[in-house]
Parts: structure tokens; C-alpha cells; sequence
């Protein structure tokens, strides 16, 4: 048959397909490479009339050591075993693609692949391993007919080639499976992949995860927002192209914004220093909000002003921090949750112990100027030799500082003076720390004051030393000062009119008091490559992985955290619509029904008399279904084709159908190739028993083969001789 010429390179494929969406879900490049190398080699070894196996000793050693490997694996975390089955089975089924080629061991093949796959969805949540699953699960289902095909075909070539005697030199005839083979086959493969796709749909939303898994998952996701942020020189930082949030903006007619400037996504204010370069949040001015769903709910912050800016962030994990430009005056989240401000610095994020979010939205008065009260700072940052260098920038710019408290002027330049002088030459902007020798970290790590060796010695870092060395300086000469930590993002997405934020946009900057309440930012961080106030234009390699990932996106939030407020969801929006429609046919029909009424007009008793006739016709409508069921059930037990029907009434032969279905109940099941002579002679039944299956049988052959047309009354008359039949062997059996 043609259909089955491609058999084998697609259950070769499909096998393949099952090994290389294990290894996406493992994360297992080196077990890609080895098994996929592996797998492609069988290919050319053992397929084809002149394939190569392994020795079924050699097969059973293999498996014997992959066993052991992944036993001695599994000494490990108890939360790595599905992990170390999968791998196990990946190598179980390498060894098998080189066994010898049979109907049972592509059988035992197609098995391993099937489990490959259910391994994998009981720890892979990627985007692509679901896409995998979803276009495997389709493919499956046409080779595995295929493979039942192809089982049945050499079936039949194995007991026709037996059945020619030796001495009989008859070719191996090629068996035919019948007329429109592939028509037939490709009908049933669509209806099953329907079928399929439709069931496991329903199941899915039936069926709701509990979101607790994917909560704990991600509860240890790192956030830039720091509440505590710890200097550690000598340490390298690393970059991550992995994207965090995206942000859109609207205007309040709903137009897309894209600011003049890059967005300072306000994380946690840092005003206290703790020591050792250890930076912490010192003041804390709290007020608890319930947000609600498809509300924006007034946020209680310092000043007044309406929203002029809506602020939609969606997040890549869900996350406790929010994030936001500033000053937010209504937020709204997903899922509905508990915020906490901090109105002494304008901040927010989840209460503790609130389910961690993955989007929400800000109204935002967007001002420059931050608005917040001035606390009293119990810790400082103080060092001679850092606030001799402040006294002697000033000087150099004729800036003198005996007046107190600052006026609004000073205070702008003293601020400038020293944001300039960090982004000067003097200093570089670097994440990498090779450049210090191993001696040089050693001293590092033991200094106990690290702003101090940057700012006067090594003048090499990345953001958090520059913003804590401007704070630092502020401190030493009685300017208010703070560290923001948070994200800075120029990186628009024209495509989707949203601001991409990666993690290499993490973020430090400084604060200063510049009039009481009021405070601006200053950036002291050079603008260099590497840095995050670097940033290009999207490139078409960026966008491909920016869709991926919103795709990603979609299919973390949309499908593995798939919970019961989501199935609430769905129900909800499809319980007006369903509703609706409902209300509209039967309102139809109830027009309908009052038309016909008054149509016949026929008095106050017409409404009963058409009661009458409509159940009279539902009646009769049931009845010519039932008749129809039992002649069709009849047909398909006595095999009569249409050309037979036409000479020989169905109702005529249904008393042979009807004892048929009694011997079915009683063990004794007709096979479809015996003639009903032939089968009732083999029955193992009392004489008496098989005396009277006879006789029926013997009048339905009368009527199906030598043209006998019983009476309506005679019908009758074999249907009971059949009932009495069924009672014998009822009482036979007790």
C-alpha cells in the first residue's frame, strides 16, 4: 500500500521528536547532542532489510549500566527523580532504536515515546516544550494508525505465506486491504485528531492546576528593586538578556506614550546606611490598600493631582515588587491583592504573605519632582577622608557651604558638582572584576568601608558604587540624600508600542532634597557601554526573542498556572453568552408555539388541542428513531448489505438478530466468518437448548436464503419462540 511506503521514516521521526523534546525539557544540551547523534546513527544501521542489531546480551548490558547511572543519580534531591527518569528513558529508548526490527519491538518504541512526553509534562514548563507536545500528540495519532495498519498488513503476509504448501512455488501474494484505503484511513485519522484536540481541550479547563506550584517556583526570583543593597568588590556581576516586564503607556484617550526620555521604574528608596557599604531602607510610613478587580483604586500619596499617564506592566514571573514611575495614584492588579505604601518615599509592593502578581496597572500624575517627607535619618554615611574630597570639590567651584539650612540653588549645584565629577574621566564604569588582581580582591573584601576605597582608590565599578558614592558624598557635607533602586528602560518596541525591560536594565540612581518635600534625581552613573543607560534600538534578533518570550509569557501565565479563578473566568464569560442564545431560541420556539394558536384559532381549548398534536409528534418522532436504531442494530448484527435488503425485509430476519443477541449475553459470541448453520452446530449447550436454536435458525435461513416471507403474526410467533429460548437458557444456567 502507499500509504504504509512512509511508515517507517515517520515512526522513526515521531521517535526522534519524542527524544529531542525530552532533552528541551531536561535543559540537557550534552544529552541533545549524544542522543540525537545516537538516535540518527540507528537510522543507518539498523533500518532496512539489511539493518545491523545489537546482541540481545549487549542490549541488556547497556540498559543494565544507564540503570545504574541513573540510580547513583538518584542519591540526590527527591525533586530531581522525574528528571532522572526522563534521562533514563532517553537512553532506554536509544538502546531499543538498535534492537532487531519486529512488530514488538516498534511497538515497545512507539510506547517509549509516549512516555518520553508524559515525563516531560510532569516538570517541563517552557513554551517550547508545549508546542512540542501539542504538534507530537497529533503526530502520534497518525502513526499509531499507521502502525496498527501496518501491524494488520504483516499479519496477513505472515498467514498467507504459511498457508502455500513448500512444495507449491507460489509467489508472496501482496495482501489488499480494500478499496479507497487511504480516503478511509485519512477520515479516521482527522476524526480522532478532532476528537483528541476537542477532549483534551475540556479536560484542560476542567481540570484546574492549583496555582500554589507555580507561586513557590518563582517565590525565590531575584528582584532589583533591593531592600538592602551590600557593595561587594571583587565580585563580577553578570549581564542577562532575559526579559523581566514589559510596560505600555496611554494617555487618558488611550493613545500609546513613548517619553522623551528613558523610564525610571521606582523599585525600593534606600536612605540609611548601615555599614560596611550595606545600604537599607530606614524610613517607613505604611498604608495597606485592597485592590479589586477592573477597578483602579486611589493610592493614598503624598500631594494631589490627577492621572495624566495609565501605566500597564506585565511581568516576564510574578513578583511582589511593583514597580512604577513616579507618583502613582491608583493601582490595579492581577489577581486582586494586598499593597502596602510607603508614603515617606513614594514606594509600593505586596503586603507580606500576598500571592506574588504578574501584571497590574498604575495611574500615574507623572511629575519630575519627587514628592515626599523628610524623615530623620538615624544613620548617616561619614568618612574624613571622603568629606575632605566633598569640601574640596566645592572649593574648586568657589561653593561654600557655611549657610544653613541649604537653599534650594546650593543645594541643585552641590548635587551637580558631585554627579559631575563621578561621571568624569576619573572613573569607570565596569562589571567585570578580573581587572583587580587576586591580592586586590583579597583587600577588597576585607575593607571595611568600600565607598570610600571606590571613591578614592580603585574608581572602578558598576551602578550601586556610584549612586552609593554620591549619596555618601551628600551625607558627608548635610544633603539630604537616597539611593533608588529599580530599572531604567529607553528600549521601545514599535511592534507592540511597549517598553521592553530586560534584567541587564537593573538600576541605581541617587535622590536629593533639593527644597523641603521635594526631591530630585541625579544620575551620577557614566553613560557608557555596558552601562543600563546604555541602550540601543531593538534588532531583529531582539524582537524574535521579545515575541518568543511574550509568547512564553502567554503560556506561563495562560496555561501552566491555569487555575480555578481562571476556569471562573472562562465560565463567566461564556455563561451571558450561552445565556443569551439559550433565551433567544426559546423565546423563538414560544413565538412559534403562540403564532400556531392563534393561527387555528380554534377557542380556549386550541392551546391543549396543539399540546396534543405537538406530543403526538414528538411521540412519533421518538418512535421512527427507535425503529430506525433497532433496524440498523439488526443489519449489523445479520452483516446484510443493501442489495440483500432489498429482497429481504429487516423485520422479516429480526428474531435471528434479537437470539443472537441472547447468545452474545450468555458467552456465545458469533465470529464474523462462520456461516449461522456452522456456528450454532459448534455451540457446547444441552441438547434440548441446541435443538431449539436450530429449529430458529433453520426458518431464518428459510427466509434469507430461500425466499419464505412469514406473516405479520408469524413474526410475532418466532419472536417468542426466541424469548422462550432465552428463559431455557436462563434456567439452564441457574
Amino acid at each position: 500500500m502507499k500509504l504504509l511506503r512512509s511508515y517507517r521514516t515517520l515512526r522513526f521521526t515521531l521517535v526522534l521528536f519524542a527524544i529531542l523534546a525530552q532533552c528541551v525539557a531536561l535543559g540537557n544540551f550534552t544529552l541533545l547532542l549524544l542522543a540525537g547523534t545516537g538516535t540518527v546513527l540507528s537510522w543507518y544501521i539498523t533500518e532496512g532489510p539489511r539493518g545491523k542489531s545489537l546482541s540481545p546480551w549487549i542490549a541488556r548490558l547497556l540498559v543494565l549500566t544507564a540503570f545504574l547511572y541513573a540510580l547513583f543519580d538518584a542519591l540526590g534531591p527527591v525533586e530531581h527523580l522525574p528528571m532522572i527518569l526522563g534521562q533514563f528513558v532517553v537512553w532506554l529508548t536509544v538502546i531499543k532504536l538498535y534492537g532487531k526490527r519486529t512488530v514488538e519491538n516498534e511497538a515497545q518504541l512507539l510506547l517509549l515515546g509516549f512516555l518520553l512526553m508524559t515525563v516531560g509534562a510532569l516538570y517541563a514548563t517552557d513554551f517550547l516544550f508545549g508546542i512540542m507536545l501539542v504538534f507530537w500528540s497529533g503526530f502520534a495519532a497518525w502513526v499509531l494508525l499507521l502502525f496498527q495498519l501496518h501491524h494488520g498488513m504483516e499479519t496477513i503476509r505472515a498467514e498467507r505465506f504459511t498457508a502455500v504448501p513448500a512444495s507449491h512455488a507460489t509467489p508472496w501474494t501482496r495482501p489488499v486491504a480494500g478499496l479507497h484505503a487511504r480516503k478511509a484511513f485519512r477520515k479516521t485519522a482527522s476524526l480522532f485528531l478532532v476528537l483528541g484536540l476537542a477532549g483534551s481541550v475540556l479536560f484542560f479547563i476542567a481540570t484546574p492546576r492549583e496555582r500554589i506550584d507555580l507561586v513557590l517556583k518563582f517565590a525565590g526570583t531575584p528582584e532589583s528593586a533591593l531592600e538592602r543593597m551590600s557593595l561587594s568588590p571583587g565580585v563580577d556581576t553578570l549581564l542577562s538578556n532575559n526579559q523581566v516586564m514589559t510596560v505600555a503607556l496611554e494617555d487618558k484617550q488611550g493613545n500609546a506614550v513613548r517619553m522623551q526620555q528613558g523610564l525610571r521604574l521606582r523599585g525600593n528608596v534606600l536612605d540609611a546606611y548601615k555599614g560596611k557599604g550595606v545600604w537599607g531602607s530606614g524610613s517607613h510610613l505604611k498604608s495597606t490598600v485592597e485592590t479589586v478587580d477592573d477597578t483602579l483604586l486611589p493610592l493614598t500619596m503624598a500631594g494631589d493631582g490627577d492621572a495624566n499617564v495609565f501605566m500597564t506592566v506585565v511581568l516576564q514571573q510574578p513578583s511582589t515588587q511593583i514597580y512604577s514611575l513616579y507618583r502613582p495614584v491608583g493601582i490595579e492588579t492581577v489577581p486582586p491583592s494586598r499593597v502596602t505604601q510607603n508614603l515617606a518615599n513614594t514606594t509600593i509592593r505586596l503586603t507580606l504573605g500576598a500571592e506574588p502578581i504578574q501584571r497590574y496597572k498604575l495611574a500615574v500624575d507623572y511629575t519630575q519632582t519627587v514628592t515626599s517627607p523628610v524623615s530623620k535619618r538615624r544613620h548617616r554615611y561619614y568618612n574624613k577622608a571622603v568629606h575632605e574630597l566633598a569640601l574640596s570639590l566645592l572649593q574648586e567651584y568657589s561653593v561654600s557651604i557655611d549657610e544653613a539650612p541649604y537653599s534650594s540653588e546650593l543645594s541643585e549645584r552641590v548635587a551637580r558638582i558631585f554627579e559631575s565629577y563621578l561621571r568624569s574621566n576619573e572613573f569607570t564604569y565596569s562589571l567585570d572584576a578580573s581587572f583587580f588582581t587576586v591580592e586586590e580582591r583579597i583587600e577588597m573584601g576585607n575593607d571595611e568601608d568600600p565607598i570610600a576605597a571606590f571613591i578614592l582608590d580603585h574608581k572602578r565599578g558598576h551602578c550601586e558604587y556610584f549612586a552609593a558614592a554620591m549619596a555618601a558624598m551628600c551625607d558627608t557635607v548635610n544633603l539630604p540624600a537616597r539611593v533608588v533602586t529599580g530599572y531604567y528602560v529607553d528600549r521601545w518596541d514599535e511592534l507592540s508600542k511597549t517598553y521592553v525591560v530586560f534584567q541587564r536594565d537593573a538600576h541605581a540612581w541617587v535622590e536629593v532634597e533639593i527644597e523641603p518635600m521635594a526631591w530630585v534625581t541625579y544620575d551620577p552613573t557614566p553613560s557608557t557601554q555596558d552601562a543600563p543607560t546604555w541602550q540601543k534600538e531593538m534588532s531583529f534578533l531582539h524582537r524574535i526573542r521579545f515575541v518568543w518570550q511574550q509568547w512564553e509569557l502567554s503560556w506561563q501565565s495562560s496555561v501552566i498556572s491555569f487555575d480555578s479563578l481562571a476556569q471562573k473566568k472562562i465560565l463567566g464569560a461564556i455563561d451571558p453568552f450561552w445565556r443569551s442564545h439559550v433565551e433567544t431560541v426559546t423565546g423563538w420556539f414560544s413565538a412559534l408555539y403562540f403564532g400556531v394558536v392563534r393561527w387555528f384559532d380554534i377557542g380556549a381549548g386550541g392551546r391543549l388541542w396543539i399540546d396534543l398534536v405537538m406530543g403526538a409528534a414528538v411521540l412519533s418522532g421518538v418512535a421512527i428513531l427507535l425503529l430506525r436504531w433497532k433496524t440498523r442494530r439488526a443489519k449489523k448484527s445479520l452483516s446484510i448489505s443493501k442489495k440483500t435488503e432489498a429482497l429481504v425485509p429487516i423485520a422479516s430476519v429480526e428474531f435471528f438478530a434479537k437470539m443472537q443477541r441472547v447468545l452474545a449475553s450468555h458467552g456465545y459470541k458469533k465470529p464474523q466468518c462462520l456461516p449461522a448453520q456452522t456456528w450454532i452446530a459448534q455451540l457446547q449447550m444441552s441438547a434440548r437448548s441446541k435443538e431449539a436454536a436450530q429449529r430458529i435458525t433453520d426458518v431464518y435461513y428459510r427466509i434469507r436464503f430461500g425466499g419464505y416471507r412469514p406473516a405479520r403474526s408469524t413474526r410475532f410467533e418466532l419472536l417468542q419462540m426466541v424469548h422462550e429460548f432465552e428463559c431455557l437458557l436462563e434456567k439452564e444456567k441457574t
